[in-house]
């Protein structure tokens, strides 16, 4: 089944936001810049946030059961936040953050990481970037000094440029081979026509050919800025050295005052749309779906339960209905995914090409269905359950859970994350039932043929 998720492009895999972390009562101390203490009832073992002079947010959560340490830089800038001009600068730059900084070279930086057998990388979304290193706790002032100076003081070597460059152009070709980058980049296009959404996050061979060392300086001086930043660190380290190393870092970045481009996240409600195109494919991968509600609609967690009713797991009603009853597909699934803007609600798989109308039309006879009549309590109390399951399993190691306060933070609140169990088990039958009235009354509809 293709997930839409995986289609992103991000080099590693992280879930930032349906499953935050262990939902169990704990008190955190946010300290803000005054110095000024909150205590707050969340989830998990102690940890404080708060800000450094410069206003670059810390979060750090202590766990001593494994001798590790992630270490997470997030930015705020992806390809949301770009132009027809600019489109793809924010995947390129982090590709030329680790070509050299003023005290590391290209080869030293990856020396020093693997010498503690660790890993560091990064990855783009549609908005932000993340960089990272899990690492064994001895190796926390490496893994704090370089990823201080990959997000404020690369150096963008003019030869090293030249060979990234060269190096994207040729993912992005790889891209267009690929039929799950090929079907999303379709979807995306339909559903999203007017807001930054419809950029893709890799760009086009024109922009990236055309980007100047100045272009790139000029973007990183901007977005690569401490109140644009969170620093996310959890694992097993000493607090009082753990502070000093990140103030003798970190908290040497300078705060230059930028004003951020706002984004144009608002996009018009939908009619249904089919699209279907040839490709290098034996069956037909297809991708149905609708926008949905912004980040701060609690209608998201309608969503969120709906997704797991509908698609997900062989009980769902469409892997019932269309696979197992009809054998219409070879795999189908949904998801549901939240952005700053509309989210989306998907449903993908694969059919023989001759049954993709009959797939499409049992998808919206399962849709109209729910609309109509809403969901059982039965469908509800598993949906819950796995949903509420997975907030444990995808929060075992000190990386989801550095990542997943850091996107909640940056782009909810901790505050709400508290919730998040409560909310999903409040969803009712009514709940669901107007989500897909209010939502799903149009389905977009992309599709590859062989």
């Amino acid at each position: 089944m293709l997930n839409i998720k995986n289609i992103f492009y991000i080099k590693i895999t992280t879930n930032m936001r349906l499953f935050g972390f262990l939902f169990v009562v704990i008190y955190i101390f946010c300290t803000n810049i005054y110095g000024e203490k909150i205590d707050m009832n969340i989830f998990g073992y102690d940890f404080k946030i708060y800000k450094l002079e410069n206003n670059l947010t810390v979060i750090l959560k202590k766990i001593t059961n494994l001798p590790l340490v992630s270490v997470q830089v997030w930015v705020k800038a992806g390809s949301v936040f770009e132009d027809d001009t600019n489109n793809g600068i924010s995947h390129f730059l982090e590709h030329l953050v680790f070509k050299g900084t003023k005290n590391y070279d290209v080869g030293k930086i990856s020396k020093i990481i693997e010498s503690y057998g660790a890993i560091l990388n990064a990855g783009t979304s549609k908005e932000y970037t993340m960089y990272f290193t899990d690492i064994p706790k001895e190796g926390l002032s490496d893994a704090i000094k370089i990823l201080k100076e990959l997000v404020s003081e690369a150096i963008f070597p003019d030869d090293e440029l030249e060979k990234e460059r060269n190096v994207v152009i040729e993912e992005i070709k790889r891209s267009k081979d690929n039929p799950g980058n090929v079907l999303f980049e379709n979807f995306n296009k339909l559903l999203f026509t007017k807001s930054n959404y419809k950029y893709t996050i890799i760009g086009n061979e024109k922009n990236i050919r055309n980007f100047t060392k100045e272009d790139i300086i000029k973007y990183y001086k901007t977005f690569y800025n401490p109140k644009n930043m969170v620093l996310s660190i959890c694992g097993d380290f000493d607090d009082k050295e753990i502070e000093i190393l990140i103030n003798d870092n970190f908290g040497k970045i300078v705060d230059e005052k930028n004003i951020f481009p706002v984004p144009q996240i608002y996009e018009d409600k939908k009619s249904d749309v089919v699209e279907i195109n040839k490709h290098n494919v034996q069956q037909t991968y297809f991708l149905f779906g609708f926008l949905g509600p912004n980040i701060d609609d609690d209608f998201q967690y309608s969503g969120d339960v709906l997704s797991v009713i509908l698609g997900e797991g062989r009980s769902s009603r469409l892997y019932k209905n269309i696979r197992e009853q009809k054998q219409l597909v070879y795999e189908i699934g949904s998801g549901f995914y939240v952005q700053m803007g509309p989210s989306i609600f998907y449903i993908s798989g694969i059919c023989e090409q001759k049954n993709l109308d009959l797939v499409i039309k049992e998808t919206k006879q399962e849709l109209q269905k729910i609309q109509q009549n809403g969901v059982s309590e039965e469908e509800l109390i598993k949906a819950k359950q796995i949903i509420n399951t997975r907030w444990y399993f995808d929060n075992e190691t000190v990386h989801s859970q550095a990542s997943n306060f850091a996107w909640w933070y940056m782009f909810k609140s901790l505050d709400e994350l508290k919730l998040y169990v409560e909310k999903i088990n409040q969803v009712n039958s009514d709940d669901i039932k107007n989500f897909v009235s209010r939502y799903g009354d149009y389905l977009v509809i992309s599709a590859l043929e062989p």
